[in-house]
């Protein structure tokens, strides 16, 4: 190690060294990595404390998963419904049931913890999407809290998180102890799934194409993998990518999700340094304010839930009549996306369809299967029976 480091960068890492249980080399092993300078000088020695991070991280979350097994508590075995599942994940009274009520027009009593999910559907111009108000989770470590994994089941599983944070409280904890435990659960919504494919293999080595889109050159590259324990593997690499997207993708557990920042009782008095502290804080991450009390911010949290999920509504119109509730759909979904959601004859008897979109005024299509749909288009389809 550098002697040139800083003498608090020296002192963890002697207490990694002298460590003796594997939380305290982690914990011991993440402050030194904090407390390095990032620089040309540093870059190498960095790197490698992260590859013993993780595989550290990793023999952790092994010796847990044979400590536990599955452990899923049946109440949390939820399947998807709806357009759409969505999970509301926050800490202990900050308003997510009250939010749930809200949104679902539900009276679930609350003021005390949520216990088990609550289940709901929230109706919105059109679409319903199904809302589970999940326990609240106690601290950072995921073991402290009733049910922990069973919460993050459902989160994993979830199409969209709401993080539900409560604008009368300490804002910047509430926010980081979320972050902390699905980022240690390997539950990543503050970047994008990287451009990567990752396959495992029985024999052949290391293999990498594409290494030119990484910090690293090709022999830190295999160096890196190998250390993970990785000796054959396929690793392509399509577009920019840094260490964090490559820890990502080697590691069978992480999944992506789409994530929104709820923030409650927004119309109580004297929330405005939490509220600009909110926005500093939530990077890309989008914020909707809410007041249960109030009944404000349902149809913000709609339109918002509407664009994170990347998603459009199509009417179906037969015989001058259009449907009561749409056909929600993602973005850039075809007449045929839209005629195997209704039936799959539909396709199988097509013949033309009637696109009806509304500009200056109503234009009318006559169209074929790989036609392209766009929001609150209303679509006639006609079949040859």
């Amino acid at each position: 190690m550098p002697t040139n480091l800083p003498a608090e960068a020296q002192l963890a890492w002697q207490k990694y060294l002298e460590a003796k249980t594997l939380s305290e080399k982690i914990k011991a092993l993440e402050q030194f990595i904090s407390l390095v300078p990032k620089h040309k000088g540093t870059e190498k020695l960095l790197m490698q404390a992260k590859k013993t991070l993780t595989k550290l991280k990793l023999e952790a979350s092994r010796r847990k998963e044979l400590r536990k097994g599955s452990g899923i508590h049946p109440a949390f075995s939820i399947p998807k419904e709806e357009d759409a599942q969505i999970v509301l994940f926050g800490l202990p009274g900050t308003g997510k049931t009250a939010l749930f009520n809200y949104l679902t027009e539900n009276n679930i009593p609350y003021g005390k913890p949520t216990l088990l999910p609550n289940v709901g559907v929230l109706k919105y111009k059109g679409a319903v999407f199904q809302i589970i108000d999940l326990p609240p989770i106690f601290s950072d470590n995921i073991d402290s809290t009733p049910n922990g994994r069973s919460i993050l089941s459902l989160v994993r599983n979830c199409d969209l998180v709401l993080l539900v944070t409560d604008l009368s409280q300490d804002i910047e904890w509430q926010l980081s102890t979320l972050m902390r435990v699905l980022k240690t659960a390997r539950i990543i919504i503050d970047r994008d799934p990287p451009p990567i494919k990752f396959m495992k293999l029985s024999k052949g080595g290391i293999q990498i194409y594409g290494a030119n889109n990484t910090p690293f050159n090709l022999d830190e590259l295999k160096d890196f993998i190998n250390s993970l324990g990785i000796l054959n593997c396929i690793l392509e690499i399509y577009g920019p990518v840094d260490e964090e997207d490559i820890l990502n993708a080697l590691d069978r557990r992480t999944v992506y999700k789409k994530a929104i920042i709820v923030a409650t009782k927004a119309d109580i008095p004297n929330v405005e340094m939490n509220i600009e502290m909110l926005k500093q804080l939530a990077g890309k991450l989008p914020i909707v304010f809410t007041s249960a009390l109030a009944k404000k911010g349902k149809e913000k949290l709609g339109d918002t839930i509407f664009s994170s999920l990347g998603l459009i509504r199509v009417w179906t119109k037969k015989d001058g009549k259009i449907s009561e509730r749409a056909l929600v759909l993602p973005k850039g979904a075809t007449v045929k996306d839209a005629a195997e959601k209704i039936h799959s004859d539909f396709v199988k008897k097509f013949k033309y369809a009637i696109v009806e979109r509304e500009g200056g005024k109503v234009k009318r299509f006559r169209v074929g299967l790989n036609f392209t749909l766009e929001d609150n288009d209303v679509l006639s389809i006609y079949t040859t029976e």
